[in-house]
């Protein structure tokens, strides 16, 4: 699984503008068959510039092509299918803070929603002239011989803010932003019940919380009153059941969509759990 941001940032294969955590990149992905999980530690825009791609969410699978527009939440994992050969898009990272400091120095009020309007991890955005010339306009820093001054960044990152704040849709995103404003750290309890089966590490999920990692632990413990490794390894394996109890999937398909890395291990924890390798117990409760 790959962190998008840590990935753009480290490996010097994509140009970038960076001022503190703020963050723009030209991201050019013709990826191999098959589909690969990512994930990431801060918000971000994405404007498609060309090609075409598949996003798949907990709750929703998404297809942008050229000229879409949307806003993933951090603390996120997504599968992103095959794009095309030709795909490219700006991404614009956005930590919570600069969300918080541009609606608190406007003064902007921001709706609510109602819990059946609760928005997925991906907020795809209406487009207009103004949007499709503000991303137009990225490209020209981009093909510069010089980069843009970081003064000038900034101000482009709160451009974006402000405009897609006094649009009259996009309603999904501006009751996210007063979520972000009432609260400096997401939940813990909402991240985890999400991304409990993905194989990700301690400290990965302590990034996706946006927590250190000793913070992490502490608030974890007082949340569930047990550790994340345990609470992990209880809920796959809750998890692994009701996928033998109500699908047709083999062995390995569960132990991997349960987050488990190892099959044996997960054989051997199941056994422990519930008295029977997965395989006798799928065949035992079938023919219950």
């Amino acid at each position: 699984m790959v962190n998008l941001q840590d990935f753009i940032e480290k490996n010097g294969l994509f140009r970038t503008f960076k001022v503190n955590e703020l963050l723009f990149a030209e991201f050019k992905c013709p990826m191999k068959e098959g589909k690969d999980c990512i994930w990431w530690h801060n918000n971000f825009f994405f404007y498609i510039a060309s090609g075409e791609t598949e996003l798949i969410s907990p709750q929703n699978r998404y297809n942008f092509k050229t000229g879409d527009f949307a806003f993933t939440k951090k603390g996120s994992i997504i599968t992103q299918t095959k794009a095309d050969d030709d795909f490219c898009e700006l991404i614009i990272f956005i930590p919570d803070n600069f969300i918080r400091s541009v609606i608190q120095k406007h003064v902007i009020s921001l709706p609510g929603l109602t819990s059946e309007q609760k928005s997925d991890t991906v907020i795809p955005l209406s487009t207009d002239e103004v949007i499709i010339t503000y991303f137009h306009s990225l490209f020209n820093y981009f093909n510069s011989p010089k980069p843009p001054p970081k003064a000038l960044l900034k101000l482009k990152f709160e451009e974006l803010i402000l405009h897609i704040l006094s649009n009259n849709n996009n309603l999904l995103l501006k009751s996210y932003f007063k979520e972000v404003c009432k609260s400096s750290k997401p939940s813990i309890q909402a991240i985890m019940e999400a991304n409990f089966p993905h194989n990700l590490t301690i400290g990965e999920f302590a990034s996706l919380c946006n927590r250190s990692l000793s913070t992490f632990k502490t608030e974890f413990k007082s949340l569930y009153k047990t550790t994340p490794g345990s609470w992990l390894r209880e809920k796959r394996l809750q998890y692994s059941r009701y996928l033998l109890e109500t699908t047709d999937k083999n062995i390995g398909e569960v132990s991997f969509e349960s987050g488990f890395e190892n099959e044996t291990h997960f054989i051997r924890l199941f056994k422990e759990k519930y008295g029977l390798p997965p395989g006798r117990y799928k065949v035992q409760y079938s023919s219950i």
